[in-house]
């Protein structure tokens, strides 16, 4: 190694000793607090949720509360200021779209919706699917719009040839034969097929794009 080679790597090593180095400021100053919402718990939210564990808020200075909250539920309290950010960046956008509200998207971290339209067994397709019950945390949230287009590719209309009712939590629903059908994400979606031997009708992933997880704020 020449000279000029071993000075370039010598001042890279010293470089990287003097930031490591470096006092980390988020940690010697006090934490501001930040709830931030997520509408389901599934691998969308991994993100949020390892950096809660591994410490990454509050490195940042962020003493973060994750909330499990529906999107348009969770638009409304950040609107109020109980919330400080929304993962759900599809009901934010659809908000935005809906009207004049001060919002903004900061970051993308997922741009296919995750969902797979899953049934009970008896259902062997979409179009057996009319007349029946279809579960979803809140009308008009991700899972709830993905499922609808999925419906309409399969030939049913969404607003006439199923009913659609409220329930906390779809995949529990859908296991316990509450409902018949629901769009579900993962792993519950795997939990689903293999465990509980539902029948995955369509996956939503493959059909169109979709700015679905991230971090909006006002």
């Amino acid at each position: 190694m020449n000279r000029a080679k071993f000075s370039l790597l010598l001042g890279t090593l010293l470089c990287c000793l003097l930031v490591a180095a470096l006092p980390r400021t988020g940690l010697a100053q006090a934490l501001s607090k930040a709830v931030i919402t997520y509408p389901i718990p599934s691998i969308l939210s991994i993100d949020l949720q390892v950096a809660k564990v591994r410490g990454f808020f509050r490195e940042e200075g962020l003493d973060a509360q994750l909330v499990m909250v529906g999107g348009n539920v969770a638009v409304a309290a950040a609107m109020a200021g109980d919330v400080q950010a929304v993962s759900n960046v599809a009901s934010t956008i659809r908000a935005i779209e809906r009207g004049n509200i001060p919002f903004k998207v900061l970051s993308i971290s997922w741009k296919r919706p995750l969902y797979w339209l899953t049934a009970r067994p008896e259902i062997k397709s979409i179009a057996d699917l009319k007349g029946k019950l279809y579960g979803t945390a809140s009308r008009g949230n991700a899972p709830h719009v993905a499922a609808a287009r999925l419906l309409r590719k399969g030939g049913l209309d969404p607003e006439k040839d199923i009913t659609v009712i409220i329930t906390g939590s779809p995949f529990q629903s859908l296991v316990s034969g509450t409902i018949q059908a629901a769009a579900i994400s993962l792993p519950s979606a795997i939990l689903a097929r293999d465990k509980f031997k539902m029948n995955v009708l369509a996956s939503a992933m493959e059909e169109y794009l979709e700015l679905s997880r991230g971090i909006a704020v006002r």
